[in-house]
């Protein structure tokens, strides 16, 4: 961004600042101790056209007795401050600054204060900045430590809240939890061009947050910086799927998967979805499964020669985890090179991509890879877990993270109990459409009846399988999931696993919405949303699903989303699951005739409404990470 702007700051409040920055920092090394006391003189000053947020305070590399500190002028306009003794030389790092004054302060020194634009949409600059001026707020690989992967639908107002969070949890236990840049590559997110091309009127389409692939990761920095967060965090592109109805379509959707991924080029970790490409009719729990013969038939057409040879030879072998150890028969070994074989080696190719793309990225070449086994119709078993890893393993492209299907449903509690009741959904209900034939009988035969206790018993399964490849058990679809579920998981992995969220974040926006009075012009907001919402419905938008738009109305659930700490079970979980997709849709019931989309409105809320959303989202992260501590 090089054109002229004017600066919402007034020049004798940049002095104020700058007489206190040079009192308490010049000469000393910038520690975060520093910042923070540096934080609260400025705050007892009460200016009223500048906010700094001191955490991000660094020197110019080139010019030690230059600052750069980022700020919020008049109106809440961000900015980038460098603040410097007079006879300073102007910044080699940002040659378009504009000046907010020379001037002398209080203490008689004499000082230059410049600025650049410094949103989350002006990319140049926070780049320069993370390149050039402060390297340790770019993202760094996860590897094995723990942490909440923390989608965020809604990055100016939720990111901020996030790194409140994390450092809320630093400060109680000591536990470095951030991975705070998170959402789906290719359905969330999108390229620039396509965001840009959506008419609105696909609610389902890619890119319905209005969060292009680049822009997140530059709101990340942003937060990041303004927040002060030095200890390092993860910057995830969720799934990047593959999708098409043939050879040919799979083909271009592979291509349009490496264009997305080389606009995360800056991310560090990256979760593929081929699950497109696995084959259902090979696992034994499908409905209609294949014979023996099939089954070899299909074995000799997906495998080449040596890889039908290797893999016999790999797998048919005990593989020893330290709980248990596990063997597969040649059979079993076929039947899932047939399931898996197909979406292995696109996974291989897509992780060579990555690789390629991150040699020539600014910041760590390294990154993290999880291949999502979650999106598979079937729970997933250890067998399933070890063929996978092992596979990418001895091939060459380990994973970090290792994420199964653990029969977890997006925004929603996890059954308690096998009947529905006043414990909400349960089992028998929850599990009755989907591929799990097992998992009633399980929880019935050996589990007296207790899902909870099953489920425990699998993950803990499932993370000594993903810790004998030096790997972390990540958890996709964590949002609503209640505190007994998040505390067997914390102590069944051990205390190492990744946790995903995204839609609670955005549900605790639109709570703060749903509860404010009738006449407020924001709760009209909330309500037109969910009107398109059951509009698109009422067109079959969202496929089978539609139809539960008007059953939830029917039973009286109305616009209300449900108790959070709940998990959400006596809302409208329609609405918990598509009100969201709206997003990205225009406002065309808007009484003044503004049909901006959505996204555009709610990123203009009040301040008082602003500082009550974050409130609940750190409040979340603090408690997730409480109850995920086992």
């Amino acid at each position: 961004m090089n054109a002229p702007f004017d600066v919402p700051v007034k020049a004798a409040e940049a002095a104020a600042l700058a007489d206190i920055l040079f009192e308490m920092a010049d000469g000393r090394p910038l520690t975060d101790e520093l910042r923070q006391r540096l934080g609260n003189r400025v705050a007892a000053l009460k200016l009223e056209s500048l906010t700094a947020h001191c955490g991000s305070l660094q020197r110019e590399p080139a010019h030690p007795s230059a600052y750069f500190v980022a700020a919020d002028g008049i109106g809440g306009k961000p900015l980038l401050l460098r603040i410097a003794p007079a006879s300073s030389p102007v910044s080699a790092t940002f040659k378009d600054m504009v000046l907010v004054g020379r001037m002398q302060t209080d203490n008689r020194r004499e000082v230059v204060v410049n600025a650049v634009p410094f949103s989350t949409g002006d990319w140049d600059h926070i780049r320069a900045f993370v390149e050039h001026v402060d390297t340790a707020f770019l993202p760094r690989p996860q590897g094995a430590q723990s942490a909440i992967a923390a989608g965020n639908r809604h990055p100016e107002i939720s990111l901020p809240a996030v790194f409140t969070g994390f450092r809320s949890v630093m400060k109680k236990w000591g536990l470095n939890l951030a991975s705070t840049v998170q959402l789906s590559a290719t359905r969330e997110m999108t390229t620039d061009d396509v965001i840009a091309a959506r008419d609105g009127e696909n609610p389902t389409a890619i890119g319905h947050t209005r969060v292009s692939i680049r822009h997140l990761y530059h709101a990340g920095l942003w937060a990041a910086i303004r927040s002060g967060w030095r200890d390092g965090y993860n910057a995830e592109a969720d799934h990047f799927i593959v999708t098409g109805a043939d050879d040919a379509g799979i083909a271009r959707s592979v291509e349009a998967t490496k264009e997305a991924i080389r606009h995360a080029a800056g991310y560090t970790k990256f979760t593929t979805d081929t699950s497109k490409l696995f084959e259902l009719q090979a696992d034994p729990r499908h409905p209609k499964p294949w014979s023996d013969a099939e089954i070899e038939e299909r074995f000799g057409q997906v495998l080449t020669a040596d890889e039908q040879a290797w893999v016999l030879d790999e797998f048919t072998r005990p593989f020893a985890t330290g709980e248990a150890t596990y063997t597969f028969s040649k059979d079993e070994a076929k039947r899932l090179a047939v399931k898996f074989g197909r979406s292995l080696k696109l996974n291989e190719e897509l992780f060579d991509y990555i690789r390629t793309v991150k040699a020539t990225a600014p910041g760590s070449r390294t990154f993290d890879f999880e291949p999502s086994i979650d999106e598979a119709e079937t729970l997933t078993t250890p067998q399933e877990l070890i063929f996978y890893m092992h596979w990418l393993k001895q091939r060459g492209r380990p994973a970090q993270l290792v994420p199964p299907n653990l029969g977890f449903k997006k925004r929603q509690a996890y059954p308690s109990s096998v009947e529905s009741g006043v414990n909400g959904v349960g089992l028998a209900e929850y599990a009755s459409h989907k591929m799990w034939p097992e998992l009633l009988p399980r929880v019935q035969g050996e589990f007296g009846g207790n899902p909870i206790e099953e489920f425990r018993a699998r993950v803990t399964e499932l993370a000594s399988v993903a810790r004998f490849f030096n790997g972390t058990l990540s958890i996709h679809s964590g949002s609503g999931k209640q505190a007994e579920v998040l505390e067997q998981i914390g102590r069944a992995t051990q205390g190492r696993w990744n946790y995903k969220i995204s839609g609670e974040l955005q549900l605790q926006l639109f709570d703060v919405l749903y509860e404010l009075p009738s006449h407020s012009p924001w709760k009209a907001l909330y309500e037109r949303m969910v009107t398109r919402c059951e509009e698109f419905a009422a067109n079959n938008a969202f496929g089978e699903e539609s139809e539960l738009a008007a059953h939830y109305r029917a039973m009286g659930k109305g616009s209300f989303l449900g108790d959070a700490s709940k998990g959400r079970t006596d809302g409208n979980l329609f609405l918990v699951f598509w009100l969201g997709n709206v997003n990205g849709t225009r406002d065309t019931g808007s009484p003044d005739g503004d049909t901006r989309f959505f996204k555009e409105k709610l990123d203009e809320l009040p301040a008082d409404l602003l500082a009550e959303v974050r409130k609940r989202n750190a409040a979340y992260i603090v408690w997730l990470a409480e109850q995920l501590r086992g």
